[in-house]
C-alpha cells in the first residue's frame, strides 16, 4: 500500500486520512467539506502529490504530517500546491516546506481566494512582512 510506504503506518489514520481525501461528506471533517473529494488512483494523484513535495524538500516524516494534517492535499492536485508554494516563496518565506509540515492546514487556504487578500490586507495596514511571515508560520 502506497500509504504505508511513505510512512504513514497507523491503520486508523489511514482510514482517516483516505476517508476525508475521497469522501465529500466525511464525517472526519464535521460541517466542513473537501470539494476535491473524489476517488483517487495511486499513480494518477497521489503520487505526484508526495513527488512535488519531495522535489521541494519535504522530508519522509514532514510528507506524513502534511497528509494526517491536511488529508484534501491528496485529492487537490499539484497545480495549487504549485500556486501556494510560489506564493509563499514570493513573499519571502525561506523554507516553505518546513512551515507546511508544521502547519498542514495553511494548504486550505486558496492562495487567490484566501491567503492573498489576507497578506494584502496585512500589507495595506502596514504590517512588517517579517510580522505578516510569523502570522503564517504560527497563526493565520
Amino acid at each position: 500500500e502506497y500509504l504505508a510506504q511513505i510512512g504513514l503506518t497507523n491503520l486508523a489514520e489511514k482510514s482517516r486520512v483516505l476517508d476525508i481525501a475521497t469522501n465529500p461528506n466525511s464525517l472526519f471533517l464535521g460541517r466542513g467539506k473537501n470539494a476535491n473529494a473524489r476517488p483517487l488512483d495511486v499513480d494518477a494523484d497521489l503520487v505526484p502529490v508526495v513527488e512535488f513535495l519531495s522535489a521541494k524538500g519535504v522530508s519522509q516524516q514532514g510528507l506524513v504530517q502534511i497528509i494526517i494534517g491536511y488529508p484534501p492535499v491528496l485529492s487537490g492536485g499539484v497545480p495549487p500546491l504549485e500556486r501556494f508554494w510560489a506564493y509563499l516563496e514570493e513573499i519571502g518565506i525561506e523554507d516553505v516546506g518546513a512551515v507546511v509540515a508544521e502547519r498542514p492546514n495553511l494548504l486550505g487556504l486558496d492562495v487567490d481566494r484566501n491567503l492573498r487578500k489576507i497578506v494584502d490586507y496585512l500589507q495595506y495596514v502596514e504590517t512588517p512582512i517579517e510580522t505578516i511571515i510569523k502570522y503564517l508560520e504560527r497563526s493565520i
